[in-house]
């Protein structure tokens, strides 16, 4: 069976990005990208990378699904992304994020047992913004992200799939079916491209009450 998407916009118009501000996004996607090279102060050395991605329930855009030759028009959730550095230390980019998303500090116990596939399914207010590369491409970046409030009731499920992958797989399981940008991206990797292997550790759930007994998003 063939199955592919596309978006209905010709490929010489403006895409269409997510509009900035505030709005609800679903994490849909984890992606460990493995060590990838990075470049500090001139020193170059290599960096443990995680994607993750979140559906915006409240902005789509059309595109089409061919199946068996036959084409319909479809209405998708629009998708945005964020690169963090895979670390949960005290001034780690990605730990800040997930303290102001789940609106509570991480304590020990729960740093030491911290899964990230707990994200997976979750729903964040999002904080967009417009930049532009230094290629003058336009983009939208996830500034920040911020518990949902009481008053805003999180989507039951995602229209994507939801996906989690551990560079450990390699090019097995869900690598098989991520777009080849992304794929090559993994490739590049200190553990897929056939550099010296990298130290890569996972840890268990926790525990997701607070002291009170309200639930957190994770």
């Amino acid at each position: 069976m063939s199955l592919t998407i596309s978006a209905t916009e010709s490929s010489n118009k403006e895409r269409q990005l997510p509009e900035a501000g505030a709005t609800i996004g679903v994490c849909f996607s984890i992606v460990d990208l493995g060590h990838q090279k990075t470049n500090w102060d001139g020193e170059e050395k290599w960096t443990p990378k995680v994607r993750l991605a979140f559906e915006l329930p409240d902005q789509t855009i059309e595109g089409e699904v061919t199946e068996n030759g036959k084409t319909t028009k479809v209405t998708k959730p629009m998708v945005v992304s964020m690169e963090l550095t895979r670390s949960l230390g005290e001034r780690a980019t990605l730990r800040k994020h997930l303290e102001t998303w789940r609106g509570q500090a991480f304590t020990s116990k729960e740093l030491a047992a911290f899964n990230l596939k707990n994200l997976l399914g979750k729903a964040a207010m999002l904080t967009l913004v417009r930049k532009t590369s230094q290629q003058g491409r336009e983009y939208c970046s996830i500034q920040g992200l911020a518990k949902l409030p009481k008053s805003v009731k999180a989507p039951a499920t995602t229209e994507n799939d939801q996906v989690f992958y551990e560079i450990e797989e390699g090019k097995s399981g869900a690598f098989a079916n991520m777009p080849e940008w992304l794929q090559g991206k993994i490739a590049e990797s200190r553990e897929l491209s056939g550099a010296a292997s990298a130290p890569h550790g996972r840890a268990a759930s926790v525990d997701n009450k607070d002291v009170d007994g309200n639930t957190m998003p994770f």
